[in-house]
């Protein structure tokens, strides 16, 4: 049985009431999330989960700079960097 990381699950319940950006992130549900030295890693186990999060990451950008919780999102596939993403700060509202 796979769990759902904490990581995924708490960028999954920022949209809990946005039923378009749930569904693009769908994907996000079969990934290993984690972070480490103010990274979050996407860890997907084929290449079209890591192509669909590639695509949402836009959307995964905008909870993780308002919790701040990592400077930037790497997406992997086989261990290997499919894409990175810096995430910016400037657009939270204090």
């Amino acid at each position: 049985m796979n769990r759902i990381s904490q990581l995924a699950l708490l960028i999954l319940d920022f949209y809990r009431e946005e039923p378009q950006e749930l569904q693009l992130l769908k994907p996000l549900r079969t990934c290993q999330v984690f972070r480490r030295w103010g990274v979050l890693y996407i860890r997907c186990h084929s290449q079209e989960t890591a192509a669909a999060i590639k695509k949402a990451c836009p959307a995964i950008a905008d909870p993780v700079a308002r919790l701040r919780l990592a400077k930037k999102i790497t997406v992997l596939n086989n261990n290997s960097t499919f894409a990175i993403f810096p995430v910016d700060f400037s657009k939270i509202s204090v």
